[in-house]
């Protein structure tokens, strides 16, 4: 388990120094655009071309919360008893 740990831990190191040297290469900002960014543009493509993933992000969303709540749930009869105000028969 430790080695499993570890190893994910220099993966993701690894993927930080990718992304890094990615966002940082000369190529990625030689180019500049002609184009002005524009809110109705971001909105336009919020609502175009991402929509669907968008959704399918908020549904797993959704989903991890009710499972969260569900986990942390504490139904010992002694913490039931005392939520209702009831007593142990």
């Amino acid at each position: 388990m430790k080695f499993l740990s570890l190893m994910t831990r220099i993966g993701l190191l690894a993927l930080g120094f990718i992304l890094i040297a990615t966002v940082n290469a000369d190529s990625v900002w030689e180019e500049s655009s002609d184009e002005v960014p524009t809110t109705s543009g971001l909105a336009d493509d919020l609502l175009n071309e991402w929509g669907l993933p968008l959704l399918v992000l908020g549904i797993l969303m959704a989903v991890a919360m009710i499972g969260a709540a569900y986990l942390v749930r504490d139904e010992r009869m002694e913490n039931l008893l005392w939520e209702f105000g009831g007593e142990e028969e």
